[in-house]
């Protein structure tokens, strides 16, 4: 933002006008910041959503996980009892 012809142009300056100057360098690169973060909050949200719609996916996939494993672990009971382990 600030190049050598500002800042030997500043020296020529009143302390008015280059805190002046300064004060715009500093609203040009909040502007310029700004515009990055909106641009960016679209995108945010909507990998928030995807990661709610993940985690409730999850969530459902650990309690069939834990649905078969209980069928499996007595089913696995059932063989040693038939088999007389």
């Amino acid at each position: 933002m600030v190049n050598d012809l500002t800042k030997r142009s500043s020296a020529k300056m009143s302390p008015v006008k280059k805190a002046k100057l300064r004060l715009e360098t500093a609203l040009a690169s909040l502007e310029e910041v700004l515009k990055e973060k909106v641009a960016i909050a679209p995108e945010a949200d909507g990998l928030s959503k995807d990661l709610d719609t993940a985690k409730r996916e999850i969530a459902d996939l650990q309690m069939k996980n834990l649905t078969i494993a209980t069928r499996l672990d007595k089913a696995i009971d059932k063989m040693k009892v038939m088999t007389g382990d």
